[in-house]
């Protein structure tokens, strides 16, 4: 049985959407995500996982699927906090997108383009997620009543 913890799914998610720049997401960051909002993904597949000693609990039942949905959450909350913080910054200075003097020109980026950016990132990220969690639900349901030749196995 493989163990799964907080830390590798912190580590791939940083290696794998990140590039390990420590410039744009931090890793203690996407851990502490992932260690303190487990509930979140209890909440949207209907399952019961907690993390005792760094490890998704009951480990065998945390699996790949899982671990995508739990992934796709983070990169929604990431980017759409992302899109707060550019936001803030719109509201309270004065942006300029091009300067130009003479042959100098200079280029500012516009947060309103940057926040859309991001805006457009996270909903991405919320249709796969949402993708992936319908598709949970659809694999994990089991019938709730069976009725007729198909509820008896000897077929009488």
């Amino acid at each position: 049985m493989i163990s799964y913890s907080v830390h590798d799914l912190a580590d791939e998610i940083f290696g794998n959407e990140f590039e390990y720049d420590s410039g744009y997401a931090q890793f203690y960051f996407i851990s502490g995500w992932l260690q303190n909002n487990v509930g979140q993904l209890n909440t949207k597949i209907f399952t019961e996982f907690e993390v005792v000693s760094g490890n998704f609990s009951p480990t065998g039942d945390f699996k790949q699927e899982e671990r995508a949905i739990y992934k796709q959450m983070y990169l929604y909350e990431f980017y759409t906090k992302k899109t707060r913080q550019v936001l803030r910054g719109v509201d309270s200075s004065v942006d300029f997108v091009t300067l130009r003097e003479g042959d100098t020109m200079i280029t500012k980026v516009n947060k309103n383009e940057l926040s859309k950016t991001y805006r457009g990132l996270a909903r991405d990220a919320k249709e796969e997620l949402d993708n992936l969690i319908d598709s949970y639900k659809i694999f994990q349901a089991a019938p709730l009543q069976v009725a007729g030749y198909d509820g008896n196995p000897t077929g009488s």
